[in-house]
């Protein structure tokens, strides 16, 4: 359950970060939002990862490299390359994790 609530978390900030990038959204109004989610996100994969540990589920493992991706993020500029990758590379991250739960 709690991964399948930090895919979503992520996915919410996943989408905004793609429609501010694009242009679709002006998130100046409340840049703070993407902040607030992206803490959700980090706190909730942190709790994913700990749950499937303690569950012996084999998605803690694959959802492990995102919190390393997470604590980098922050340092990323945002609307570069590098940012785009790393959240790319996490959505991959999560992706499997949710294959190896089903």
């Amino acid at each position: 359950m709690i991964l399948l609530v930090s895919t979503l978390l992520f996915l919410a900030n996943f989408a905004l970060g793609v429609l501010v990038q694009f242009g679709v959204v002006d998130s100046k109004p409340f840049r703070w939002l993407h902040h607030a989610l992206f803490f959700a996100v980090f706190v909730s994969a942190a709790a994913a990862v700990a749950a499937a540990f303690y569950q012996g589920a084999p998605y803690g493992w694959t959802l492990l490299p995102v919190l390393g991706l997470f604590a980098v993020l922050p340092y990323v500029r945002a609307g570069t390359r590098g940012h785009a990758a790393l959240a790319c590379t996490a959505l991959v991250l999560y992706a499997a994790g949710l294959a190896q739960s089903v």
